[in-house]
C-alpha cells in the first residue's frame, strides 16, 4: 500500500512536468517550423507570378532553371475577366497564408520581405475593389509604347531565348486584343479615356510599328534582332543557317502579326471614342477619390495623409520660389548665364565616370568581387521619342547585372548641366548603382529573390531625385575647382531650385486634380503664377497629370521622404551621423515603404 501511495505521488509530480514539456517542445517545433512556412511562401509566389509572363521573367530572370521555372514554356497572359478573378484568388490565398506566419520566428530580412508581401496583396485586393479605374495604355506609360522597348532590349543569351522571343512575337495579337477587350469594358463602365487620349494613342499605334521600315529591315525591331543574332554567332551559339531562318521569322511575325495587330488595336480605340464622359482628373468618377488615395499610397510609399502630403509640398514650394527669387534679384542675368566655359559638355561616358568618383566619399562602394557594372547609354529610336521620357534605366536581371542600359532621348536635347544631373539620377549614384548595390547585397545576405518583385516607386525614383539634387553640388564643386564666378555657381543653385519647384507643383497639382477635382482654368491659374503662361503649355501639362495619376508624386513626395528622413537621422543618430552612414543604411533596406524603411533605419537606436 504505501508502494502505491508511493507511485501515485511521483505521477502526480510527473504529470505536470510532461505536460510542461510536450508544451516546450510543441513551441520549439513551432517556432522552427515558421521560418519554413514562410520559405515555402515566398518560392511559391515567386514561381507563380514569373511562370506565367515570359517577359517579364526574362527581365528579371537570366537562368529560370536555376530558380525551378521552366525556360522554354513561353507565356504572354492576355486580360480576361476569368484570369483577373484567378489571379485575384491566388492573391487571396496567399495572403491568408502570410497572415498565418508569426513574423516573431523570423530574421530581420525575412520579417520585412512578410510585411511587404503582406502590404503588397493587401493592395492589391484593394485594387481589385475598382474594377476598371486602371488604365494600361496611358500615352506615356502604356504597354503599347512600353513593349517595343522591351522587345529590342530582349537579351540573346541562348538559342532557347531567341525561340522565345519569337514565340512571344507570335501572342502579342492575342495580348493585344485583351487589352482591347478591357478598354471595351471599361468605356461599358462608363470608365474610358478622354477623345484626346485616345487619340495619341491611335497614333501612336500607327507610327510606332510602321509598314516601310519593317518591310526594308531598317525599323529598330528588326535592326536590334539581326544585332542579338550576330552575337550568338560570334559566340558560336548559332549558325549562319539558323540565324538566316530566324532573321526570316522575325521578319514575318513584324509584318503579319505585330504591325495588324497594332492597327487593330488602334482601329478597337478608335470604334471607343466619344464613350469617355470624363475628361478631367479621377475625382470625377464615382469612386475616383477613394481609387486615388490608395494608388497615391501604394505609388510613393509614403503613409501621410493627404492633407499632410499637401502641407510638405505647399511648405517646400514657399521655401524654394523665395530662395529663387532671393537669388534672381541678387543676380538679375542669372538667366543668361552659360555654363560651358567652366563646365564643358563631355560624353554620357565621361560624366558617369565622374560621378562614379565624386560618389566614393559619401556612398558605400558595390558589394562583392564582381567587376563594374557594364553600362552603354543608348539613343531612344526616332519613332519612340515622341512617347518617351527624356531617359530611362532598364533594370537587368537579378542573377546577370553585368549589362546596363541607360536610354536617352534625342528630342529632349539633353546637354550640359542637364545630362550630368539626368546620368546621376538614371546611373551614379542613381537608379544604376542603387538597383546594382542592393542585388548584390541581397545576394550576400541570401534574401529571398521574391523581394525584387515587390518593388516601390516611391523608394526607387525618390532615391534617384535625392541624388540628382545632389548631383547639382558635384556640378558647383567642379566650377569652383575651374575658377567659375559666384555668379555662375548661383546659376546652378538657380537651375537646381528651378527643377524642384516644377516638381513640387505639377505633384500638388496632381493632387488637386485627382483628389480635389480641379479643372483645366483652375491649373491654368496656378501654372500662369509661376510664369506658365502659354495656353498649349499649360493644356499639355494638364493632359499629362490627367493621364499619369500620381506619376509626379512618386518622385517628388519620395524625395521629400527621404529629406524627411536624413533629418531624423542626424538628430537620432547625432555625432554618430554621417552621409555614409546614412546612405548604406538606406541602401541596404532595399526599395520599400517609407514606414518600414523609417523602422528598419532607426531600430537600433530604439533598442
Amino acid at each position: 500500500m504505501p508502494l502505491m501511495k508511493k507511485t501515485l505521488k511521483n505521477r502526480r509530480i510527473l504529470m505536470p512536468v510532461l505536460f510542461l514539456s510536450v508544451i516546450l517542445i510543441s513551441a520549439v517545433l513551432f517556432a522552427a517550423v515558421q521560418p519554413l512556412r514562410f520559405r515555402r511562401l515566398a518560392d511559391a509566389f515567386f514561381k507563380e507570378e514569373l511562370s506565367g509572363d515570359t517577359l517579364s521573367m526574362h527581365y528579371v530572370l537570366a537562368d529560370p532553371q536555376a530558380y525551378g521555372i521552366p525556360a522554354d514554356a513561353v507565356s504572354f497572359p492576355a486580360y480576361s475577366p476569368e484570369l483577373q478573378t484567378q489571379a485575384a484568388e491566388r492573391y487571396l490565398r496567399y495572403e491568408r497564408t502570410a497572415d498565418t506566419i508569426p513574423a516573431f520566428f523570423l530574421d530581420d530580412d525575412s520579417r520585412l520581405l512578410l510585411a511587404l508581401l503582406r502590404d503588397y496583396l493587401k493592395t492589391q485586393r484593394q485594387e481589385g475593389s475598382f474594377s476598371y479605374y486602371y488604365e494600361p495604355l496611358s500615352p506615356y506609360s502604356g504597354i503599347q509604347a512600353s513593349l517595343p522597348v522591351l522587345l529590342a532590349e530582349y537579351s540573346f543569351r541562348s538559342k532557347q531565348d531567341v525561340e522565345n522571343y519569337l514565340s512571344l512575337l507570335a501572342q502579342i495579337p492575342a495580348f493585344l486584343d485583351g487589352a482591347a477587350a478591357y478598354e471595351r469594358e471599361k468605356a461599358a463602365a462608363g470608365l474610358f479615356m478622354p477623345d484626346a487620349c485616345a487619340d495619341r494613342i491611335i497614333e501612336q499605334c500607327r507610327t510606332i510599328l510602321e509598314g516601310d521600315s519593317l518591310k526594308d529591315d531598317t525599323h529598330f525591331l528588326s535592326v536590334t534582332f539581326a544585332e542579338r543574332l550576330f552575337g550568338l554567332q560570334k559566340q558560336g551559339l548559332l549558325t549562319q543557317t539558323e540565324a538566316a531562318a530566324y532573321l526570316e521569322e522575325n521578319r514575318g511575325l513584324l509584318l503579319t502579326r505585330i504591325l495588324p495587330a497594332y492597327q487593330e488595336l488602334g482601329r478597337q480605340l478608335g470604334l471607343l471614342k466619344g464613350q469617355g464622359r470624363n475628361p478631367d482628373g479621377l475625382a470625377y468618377f464615382p469612386e475616383g477619390k477613394e481609387y486615388y488615395a490608395l494608388l497615391l499610397r501604394q505609388t510613393t510609399g509614403s503613409d501621410r495623409e493627404i492633407a499632410r502630403l499637401e502641407d510638405m509640398l505647399a511648405a517646400r514650394l514657399e521655401q524654394d520660389a523665395r530662395s529663387l527669387t532671393l537669388l534672381l534679384s541678387r543676380f538679375p542675368s542669372l538667366p543668361s548665364v552659360s555654363l560651358p566655359e567652366y563646365f564643358p559638355s563631355l560624353t554620357p561616358k565621361e560624366y558617369l565616370q565622374d560621378l562614379q568618383k565624386r560618389i566614393e566619399e559619401s556612398f558605400p562602394a558595390l558589394p562583392g568581387q564582381e567587376a563594374s557594372p557594364v553600362c552603354t547609354v543608348k539613343d531612344v529610336s526616332p519613332s519612340l521619342q515622341k512617347y518617351c521620357s527624356p531617359a530611362f534605366y532598364l533594370t537587368p536581371p537579378i542573377d546577370d547585372m553585368t549589362e546596363n542600359s541607360i536610354y536617352i532621348n534625342p528630342a529632349n536635347r539633353l546637354t550640359g548641366l542637364d545630362l550630368y544631373t539626368t546620368l546621376a539620377h538614371e546611373g551614379y549614384p542613381g537608379h544604376l548603382y542603387q538597383t546594382v548595390y542592393y542585388q548584390r547585397y541581397q545576394q550576400e545576405a541570401r534574401i529571398h529573390p521574391a523581394r525584387n518583385l515587390l518593388r516601390c516607386g516611391g523608394y526607387t525614383e525618390g532615391w534617384a531625385l535625392y541624388v540628382e539634387m545632389l548631383s547639382y553640388e558635384y556640378v558647383k564643386d567642379a566650377l569652383r575647382k575651374s575658377g567659375a564666378p559666384l555668379e555662375t555657381l548661383s546659376y546652378v543653385d538657380a537651375m537646381r531650385l528651378n527643377r524642384s519647384i516644377q516638381l513640387c507643383l505639377y505633384s500638388l497639382l496632381d493632387i488637386e486634380i485627382h483628389y480635389h477635382g480641379a479643372k483645366y482654368e483652375t491649373v491654368r491659374g496656378y501654372l500662369s503664377a509661376f510664369g506658365i503662361t502659354e495656353n498649349g503649355v499649360a493644356k499639355n501639362i494638364y493632359e499629362y497629370i490627367v493621364e499619369e495619376p500620381a506619376n509626379y508624386p512618386k518622385y517628388y513626395i519620395g524625395y521629400l521622404e527621404f529629406t524627411e528622413l536624413k533629418k531624423d537621422a542626424q538628430t537620432i543618430w547625432k555625432e554618430g551621423y554621417s552621409d555614409l552612414r546614412f546612405h548604406t543604411a538606406v541602401l541596404n533596406a532595399g526599395p520599400c515603404p517609407f514606414p518600414a524603411l523609417r523602422s528598419r533605419l532607426f531600430a537600433e537606436s530604439r533598442r
